[in-house]
């Protein structure tokens, strides 16, 4: 169930069993005429009730990091994107099979006020550069897509983002490649690096993301 579905009959709940029942059955029937179903091809033991607001997405398409790469490994044209800034793939290292680095928020050189990282961006080439990624890989128009980030917050704006654009079978890794802070303020909980999932340092020229102005965007050298 979407998160706009979950909300809607939660917000019937005050008043009586007969209405809650027949608001609940006419917001359903609305919502299935004039939203396109999307099949749940890949399915995730998340509960997907527990998940933070931030990590929720429009398409309610879940996965965690080891049932994304496992899925990755049986189904090689399921485009993977690492949507972080180029930094962190520079520093923090990249999924083996992940398609493509493509920011959804690059940084910026403005210290934000709380001192505590520097401010950033929406990357307005983002869809243009997925677009022609997609080009470029010869697969459908409406691609499965995993999208993974640091913890699972930004890559849930891409899939929002991606879901706006026309993408339907977008799944967010919830707990991305460093994962969700431990009591210590550590990202030793989850994620991709600390499952033991293959990653190096090496972006390699076919995965790297170069900034194109309006109207230049094309995945030159990809």
């Amino acid at each position: 169930m979407s998160k706009l579905m979950r909300q809607n009959v939660n917000g019937e709940l005050k008043h009586g069993v007969g209405s809650v029942i027949r608001a609940a059955v006419v917001t359903l029937t609305v919502m299935l005429l004039a939203t396109p179903i999307v099949a749940q091809e890949y399915e995730t033991q998340t509960d997907v009730f527990e998940l933070s607001m931030p990590k929720t997405t429009e398409l309610g398409l879940y996965l965690t990091s080891q049932e994304g790469y496992r899925f990755k490994k049986q189904n090689p044209k399921i485009l993977f994107l690492d949507v972080r800034t180029r930094a962190e793939v520079n520093f923090l290292g990249m999924p083996d099979v992940a398609d493509a680095n493509i920011p959804i928020k690059p940084l910026t050189t403005v210290l934000a006020k709380s001192g505590k990282a520097y401010q950033r961006v929406d990357n307005e080439d983002f869809i243009p550069a997925v677009a022609d990624l997609i080009a470029q890989k010869k697969l459908e128009g409406d691609p499965v897509i995993f999208v993974m980030c640091r913890n699972g917050k930004g890559s849930a704006i891409a899939t929002n983002r991606l879901a706006n654009a026309g993408y339907t079978k977008v799944y967010s890794i919830v707990d991305g490649f460093e994962g969700d802070f431990d009591a210590n303020g550590k990202r030793t909980v989850n994620g991709w690096k600390n499952a033991g999932l293959p990653w190096s340092y090496g972006i390699g020229a076919e995965r790297a993301y170069n900034f194109k102005p309006a109207g230049e965007r094309f995945y030159e050298g990809y």
